[in-house]
Parts: C-alpha cells; sequence; structure tokens
C-alpha cells in the first residue's frame, strides 16, 4: 500500500517495507522552505531522492494517531445522535367503550326477486270496423269496467235491429200456432216449426248483441293501461286471434318471484321447527321487501305459491309473495330483495359492525380491562341486523367493548376510556 501526502510544492510517497515504511521525498529545487523541511527530515540535497526508514517510522506513527483520533470523534458522534433519536412518549388515547347489546333476535334469509304483475291481459279489437275512440290517458290507472276503445258501432246497431225484428216476428207466429193448436186448428207440426224459429231468431238477435258489445273495449279488472298502438281512423281488419290495441296489467296487489337453491330449502326446513316445507307456509309466512336503493324492508307481503318442485334445469324452487302495492312503487319487472324469517326467538349479545375487526389469526374485538389497558378477543359472529351483528362466541354482557377510537390501538396500550351506549338493532323484517 502506498500512502501519499501532498502540498503545493512537493510530495511523499510512502511505502511500507517488511516492519518499516521506506520513503522517498521529491522536492524542487527552488522551494527553499521545502527544501528546509526536507533537510530536517533526512533528504540529502533538494531535487534528490532520497528514501529512509526514520521518516517513515514517524509518519506511520502520526497516521496512527490521527486514526484513533477520528475514530474517537465519530463514536462520539454517533452516541450523540443516539442520544436525540430517543422515541418521545406516546400520547395517551381517548376511546369509547360500551358493553354489548342484550336483544332478541330472529334468523333469517335474504333473496333475490323479480317484480311481476298480477294479471296481464292484451286489449283487442275483436270485430272489423274502424276505430272511433281512445278513450284513456296512455299509462294511466283505470278501473274495472272503464271504457277504453269504442270502434263504429252503426252497423252493428243495425244489426242488431234488424235481428230485433225477426225475432219480434217469430213470436208473435209461435203464440198464434200456440193458441191455435188449443182449439185444434193447426197441427202440432206447425207449432214445433213456430218454435224453431223463435229460438233461431232469438240467437241471431244474442250474436248481434255481442257484436255490438264487442265495439266497446273496457278494462276487464283495476290496472294501469299501457300505450296505444293503433291510433283512431285505422281500420281494423277481421282476425282470429283478434288485433291487438294495449296492454292492461293488475299491479294492485302485485307478485315477486324468487327462488331457493338445494342448499337453501334444505337449510330452511332444518331452521324451522319440524322441518316446515315452504309449501306448508303459503298464506301464512311473511315476506318483506325492499328495491334497489332502499334501507329496510318497508313492503309486507305473504308467501302465495311454492312450486311442488326444483327445477331439473336451474336446480331451484320457485316461491311468489303477493304485496298490496298501494302506492304503485312496484313495478313489474323491477329488481327487489326479499326477507323471510326462520326458526325461534333467541337472546343474543350484539356489538357495532365497524368494531369488528379481522388479521391472519381471525375475528376478534378490543376490550379493556380494569386498569384500562386495550386487550384483545377473539370472537365469532353470526348474521348482520342492522349496523350490528351477533357475537355468537366469546364475548360476555360485561365485557367493555371498545367502539370508537380503536384503529390505532394495541394490545397493553393505556387509554382514556369514555363509557358510550349501543341502542338495540333495528331488526330486518320487524318494521
Amino acid at each position: 500500500m502506498t500512502m501519499y501526502w501532498r502540498s503545493s510544492a512537493s510530495h511523499i510517497a510512502i511505502e511500507p517495507t517488511g516492519e518499516m515504511m521506506a520513503e522517498r521525498t521529491c522536492v524542487p529545487p527552488d522551494d527553499k522552505a521545502t527544501c528546509a523541511a526536507a533537510k530536517a527530515t533526512g533528504a540529502v540535497a533538494c531535487g534528490q531522492s532520497v528514501s529512509g526508514q526514520g521518516y517513515g517510522t514517524q509518519v506511520r506513527r502520526q497516521f496512527q494517531r490521527w486514526f484513533v483520533a477520528g475514530c474517537a470523534i465519530l463514536g462520539g458522534l454517533s452516541l450523540a445522535a443516539c442520544e436525540k433519536q430517543e422515541t418521545p412518549p406516546r400520547p395517551v388515547a381517548h376511546v369509547t367503550w360500551a358493553t354489548p347489546v342484550q336483544q332478541q333476535v330472529q334468523g333469517y334469509a335474504t333473496f333475490d326477486a323479480t317484480a311481476a304483475a298480477m294479471n296481464t291481459v292484451s286489449l283487442e279489437a275483436r270485430v272489423p270496423g274502424f276505430l272511433t275512440e281512445i278513450l284513456y290517458k296512455d299509462g294511466t290507472q283505470v278501473s274495472k269496467g272503464d271504457l277504453l276503445f269504442v270502434i263504429e258501432q252503426d252497423q252493428y246497431k243495425e244489426q242488431v235491429a234488424l235481428n230485433q225484428a225477426i225475432y219480434d216476428e217469430a213470436k208473435i207466429e209461435f203464440d198464434r200456432q200456440t193458441t191455435l193448436l188449443a182449439q185444434k186448428a193447426t197441427s202440432q207440426a206447425a207449432v214445433d216449426r213456430a218454435r224453431s224459429e223463435l229460438q233461431q231468431a232469438q240467437a241471431s238477435l244474442a250474436l248481434a248483441n255481442i257484436n255490438l258489445g264487442y265495439t266497446e273495449v273496457r278494462a276487464p279488472f283495476d290496472g294501469v293501461v299501457s300505450r296505444h298502438l293503433i291510433d283512431v281512423g285505422n281500420y281494423l281488419g277481421s282476425s282470429q286471434q283478434g288485433i291487438k290495441l294495449a296492454d292492461i296489467r293488475q299491479i294492485k296487489p302485485v307478485y315477486l318471484y324468487f327462488s331457493m337453491n338445494e342448499m337453501e330449502v334444505l337449510n330452511f326446513q332444518r331452521r324451522n321447527q319440524g322441518g316446515t316445507k315452504a309449501a306448508d307456509l303459503v298464506g301464512k309466512l311473511p315476506v318483506y321487501a325492499q328495491l334497489q336503493g332502499q334501507s329496510g324492508y318497508p313492503y309486507v307481503g305473504v308467501l302465495d305459491y311454492a312450486a311442488s318442485n326444483l327445477d331439473v334445469q336451474t336446480g331451484a324452487l320457485q316461491l311468489r309473495a303477493v304485496f298490496e302495492n298501494a302506492d304503485n312503487a312496484i313495478v313489474p319487472g323491477l329488481y327487489a330483495n326479499v326477507l323471510i324469517n326462520y326458526g325461534q326467538s333467541r337472546d343474543a349479545l350484539l356489538v357495532p359492525y365497524d368494531a369488528v375487526q379481522r388479521d391472519q389469526q381471525g375475528t376478534y374485538v378490543l376490550l379493556l380491562d380494569a386498569d384500562n389497558k386495550v386487550e384483545r378477543k377473539d370472537v365469532t359472529i353470526g348474521q348482520r341486523y342492522d349496523s350490528l351483528v351477533e357475537v355468537t362466541k366469546g364475548l360476555a354482557a360485561t365485557d367493555k367493548v371498545v367502539i370508537n377510537g380503536f384503529v390505532t390501538l394495541s394490545v397493553g396500550q393505556t387509554v382514556e376510556p369514555q363509557e358510550g351506549k349501543l341502542e338495540p338493532a333495528k331488526l330486518p323484517g320487524h318494521g
């Protein structure tokens, strides 16, 4: 290893040679001050290069002294830095705690549902003729028997009048033949022929009245009528299937269709006492519904239908509930969520859902001990009720559960507690 010492006028190269170090000094001849220093260290003359061991030993010792001094300085600085990085004491955390809510709850299950009209009918023209009137506004609610469409009636009224006259004549002739038979002035065959003509005239009159009635299309039930499909003035030709004019749907009441898969069907039966089947609860089991974006289950209906078997293609059991739908809020085609309760009511402990935390070890809550220190308590949770969740295992009714300020807490930390109070949950399907 070669070490160099430099100045503006000269340099010294020190090279190790065994135990000692040899040095060579090269000094410019015109630098008298440096020459004098070189001679003092054993240089022969200015401008010459000399070598020796004394100067090398001296430089080595001086270097060792500098090295030891540098280490001492660095050690002192490191110690000072460590002293400055001491962690300041953590401020006392303020938290809110409460004991679990003790409340009776009941198990429930939710399903996706689709709304459908209770009745849907196509309003059709059953006789040919020009459409002369539309007596409703598209999309409005109508009552049973309201007149909606009128087809030209003149020809049908005349047909009724003609058949009425034929009937009247046949009636007179039948009465005359009956009187003559009593007087033995006519034969029984004449009476029978008159009776037949009367019956034919009566049937023709009835058909004429029926066709006249078909010129008026009325609402078959209370419902909402769709937009009209044919405008006034168009000719409605004859068709065996009829000419469609509009649709009417009964949405008071309204149906909600939903399904249970095989596992849900079996669970439902197990959770009900005696293995009660869905079909056994038709007309009895309350069904609660909510539309998208709604909170709670504001609509209450009853189970109206349960299929007798699971669909072989979908593996699901179709169910249907009926709802009054007084405000027409449940529109056919809407998606909804329905809830049904099962099993018996039971006592439960509930805590805020947000207070339940999870990590790789499982689900837990934070509690406070008698010294206001934080401790962890592993729990098992059940169903959620509003903003609370049932704790089925691991919690006592007297435990102080941290319900606010728990985000930055650690186990064993001492806190400043404040008591809070939890309100009972609003149970789904119970108003």
